[in-house]
């Protein structure tokens, strides 16, 4: 594949893909919004802070803009102004919370007009990519305005890895515009050398989200997030990044497990905010009059059972209601699997259960089981594993606790990887 026939292949599916931003963009202005800036750029010339270097930091959606947050923060440290772009609505919607103060846009197609009218409106120094997006047309443009182009924490799934590896031939050009690939593992540092990158700007730095800021813990804080809610005191399940097929899966086995555990709630996150209501339908027919939406404060009712995480980018700060937590794409369903990573339940020090289709985080879940922190689980095994568990809340403290020791021990992953990619303003 040469670079000519990736940009008529990108064309093209971006013009058989009209119907649905169309339908999209009508449904939602604010898609049709951020989809003409992804294509003509922010319309202006964005004025630069000082003589401070412009770092550009692209996170593709929800996952990785949690993940670039301590990055973002020490690169602010270290003097530079930086400019976030996010892929997807829910990115984009995360990424000004987490920086109101700093320019958020949304990343520009991979079109070379696209990208040449975001560069000079942006005029960054430096390209930050953050876990998995990998942008030919962007990477190429970057290069020949002779921009440092990193790609951080990086990782590749057994699915996209396999693909890449059909077309070996144009993705080592591609890997080839990197100054620097950090990644996250051994395993991901051995698969982006078999795709040709240069073995020099290949390195091992970690996964950034082990730098996460520990969040607020304690009593106070789940007595807070109840205040704040009108959600009941009991002992909560809360069952994050659920796919569609594992809801009901977790809803059957709640409900199972209530009558030895009369006290017991579930808080369940779907993953995709396009199955929020459909999750809310499923929990409504088990539990019709004990079912509560996070959207719809309700007052505190003692009978309700059930309660829908349906607002994006709250998952971590849900985990403090959290005695056990579950961890979604792990179990059979509509999806391909992978995983979710556990990070943000075990920074809090919480016991993790999650499926065996954990291939996305296959290292993170290894040395997590292995330190004591979380536990593998099939489908079949899942009601009785659960039940073990809340019967014995010390061996649930332990699993929570060393989790958490086991996220402190790797701690130092931002500064690292900023020392391997050296940005100019360490220069």
């Amino acid at each position: 594949m040469t670079s000519a026939l990736y940009a008529f292949i990108y064309a093209l599916g971006f013009v058989l893909a009209t119907p649905y931003w169309l339908t999209r963009g009508l449904c939602d202005r604010q898609y049709l919004k951020t989809l003409k800036q992804r294509l003509i750029g922010p319309g202006k010339i964005l004025p630069r802070l000082g003589n401070r270097p412009r770092v550009w930091v692209w996170a593709m959606s929800l996952g990785e803009v949690l993940s670039a947050r301590e990055l973002v923060k020490q690169l602010e440290r270290d003097g530079c102004e930086v400019i976030i772009t996010a892929t997807t609505l829910a990115g984009l919607t995360m990424a000004k919370v987490n920086w109101p103060k700093n320019i958020v846009l949304p990343s520009p197609l991979d079109f070379t007009l696209s990208i040449r009218r975001f560069l000079e409106h942006t005029q960054p120094d430096q390209l930050i990519l953050v876990e998995t997006d990998i942008w030919p047309g962007v990477l190429r443009e970057v290069k020949k305005r002779g921009l440092t182009a990193s790609l951080v924490s990086a990782r590749l799934s057994p699915r996209s890895f396999k693909n890449y590896r059909r077309v070996r031939f144009f993705w080592s050009r591609v890997l080839g515009y990197f100054d620097h690939i950090v990644t996250q593992t051994q395993e991901d540092q051995a698969k982006f050398l078999e795709l040709g990158a240069r073995p020099e700007t290949v390195q091992v730095g970690g996964n950034l989200k082990f730098d996460q800021t520990p969040p607020p813990e304690g009593v106070a804080a789940k007595e807070e997030l109840l205040a704040t809610t009108g959600w009941p005191q009991g002992r909560y399940l809360v069952a994050g990044s659920f796919h569609s097929g594992e809801d009901a899966m977790i809803l059957e086995v709640f409900q199972g497990l209530l009558p030895d555990f009369p006290d017991l709630k579930l808080l369940l996150a779907p993953r995709d905010r396009h199955k929020f209501s459909l999750t809310h339908r499923l929990a409504q027919e088990l539990f019709p009059s004990q079912t509560a939406r996070r959207s719809q404060p309700s007052p505190q009712d003692p009978d309700c059972r059930v309660f829908i995480l349906d607002t994006l980018g709250e998952l971590e700060k849900f985990q403090a209601l959290a005695d056990l937590a579950l961890l979604g794409k792990s179990w059979p369903g509509h999806h391909e699997g992978g995983g979710h990573n556990p990070l943000e339940a075990s920074i809090r020090g919480r016991a993790v259960v999650t499926g065996p289709r954990i291939h996305n985080f296959k290292w993170i879940y290894q040395a997590l089981v292995e330190a004591g922190g979380a536990m593998i689980v099939n489908k079949k095994d899942l009601p009785a594993q659960l039940a073990a568990l809340l019967r014995d809340p010390e061996r649930l403290a332990r699993l929570g606790q060393a989790g958490q020791t086991f996220v402190a021990q790797h701690r130092g992953t931002v500064r690292a990887t900023l020392d391997l990619i050296r940005p100019k303003a360490n220069q």
